[in-house]
């Protein structure tokens, strides 16, 4: 489904997913969890961006506000706010939960198959509220209690921006007490210290034929 505006989009484990296709989740630490924003994440090349939500499982009701300028800034009513760059076409990312089928298209402005650098200002409310709730999905009766704007421009590749950061989910994402941090670290040089598996080409989710061509000519 391509979509410009308001989407119910799934998510799991805590997160929905914008991604190019074929590109690759984010390799993220405890001491890269903790020195993010607590909402967004992107890996290296800017073409998966990983949005944290308060929701478990379920859905995050999500509009999508695609301008051709930078739009003022409004941080009211909001919880988080936080602006990254990503690298896409201008057919979009691909947005929702990787493990299923149901992922949304979200349309960009430029030329077709053109890639080229977008800010994402991603606005997000409600994650402490669904956090407490647990598991919402919308089809069995359930109020989704999260909602989220993405507002996107072209723009330069910029720094991160933290406008906003007052919500318990994301404080929680920011923060661990010395034993987990401890706990954490050695089971992450205990992974490093395995043996590489055989290599496997997997896609992160099943997605139309014809969307397997749009790969980067460059990241810069």
């Amino acid at each position: 489904m391509t979509v410009q505006g308001p989407a119910r989009v799934q998510v799991s484990h805590h997160q929905y997913v914008l991604l190019d296709t074929d590109a690759e989740e984010p390799d993220q630490d405890i001491d890269d969890r903790l020195a993010g924003s607590g909402l967004v994440y992107a890996n290296a090349e800017a073409t998966y961006a990983t949005v944290l939500t308060g929701t478990s499982y379920g859905d995050v009701d999500v509009v999508f506000d695609v301008t051709v300028s930078e739009p003022p800034l409004n941080c009211e009513g909001w919880d988080e706010v936080v602006e990254v760059s990503l690298y896409f076409p201008s057919e979009g990312p691909l947005v929702g939960d990787p493990l299923s089928e149901d992922l949304v298209e979200v349309p960009l402005l430029g030329e077709e198959g053109e890639y080229q650098w977008w800010r994402f200002r991603i606005h997000a409310r409600g994650r402490d509220a669904a956090s407490a709730a647990g598991d919402i999905y919308a089809g069995e009766g359930d109020t989704v209690l999260e909602q989220h704007l993405v507002q996107i421009w072209a723009a330069p590749r910029a720094p991160e921006t933290r406008h906003r950061l007052t919500d318990e989910v994301g404080r929680r994402r920011r923060t661990a007490s010395p034993e987990e941090y401890t706990e954490t670290k050695a089971a992450e040089a205990a992974h490093a210290a395995q043996p590489p598996a055989p290599d496997q080409h997997q896609h992160t989710a099943p997605l139309h034929t014809e969307l397997h061509d749009r790969t980067p000519d460059s990241t810069t």
